[in-house]
């Protein structure tokens, strides 16, 4: 809907936020922020499912979260290199 010719003439609502809205959802730099969020909260989702399972996890919580800490680290070095090269 955004990418048609009617949500241009679309004058119902606030126009501003319409074209913020459409300006924010065809920004790849938006999409990209979104991409570097996820990939790093799904690391932190997996281990939460992982923890609250209905089995005993507790001797497994050590080994996760140094796994997580480490999976966070390699996404966050990955992120801020390539907007180094940005830049």
């Amino acid at each position: 809907m955004v990418i048609s010719n009617e949500w241009s003439s679309y004058k119902e609502d606030n126009v501003e936020s319409a074209q913020f809205l459409k300006e924010t959802l065809l920004n790849d730099n938006w999409w990209m922020k979104v991409d570097y969020i996820l990939a790093f909260t799904a690391s932190i989702y997996d281990v939460l499912r992982k923890i609250v399972m209905d089995m005993a996890t507790l001797h497994l919580v050590y080994e996760m979260c140094d796994s997580l800490i480490a999976n966070v680290r390699k996404i966050i070095y990955q992120h801020e290199r390539k907007a180094q090269v940005e830049y």
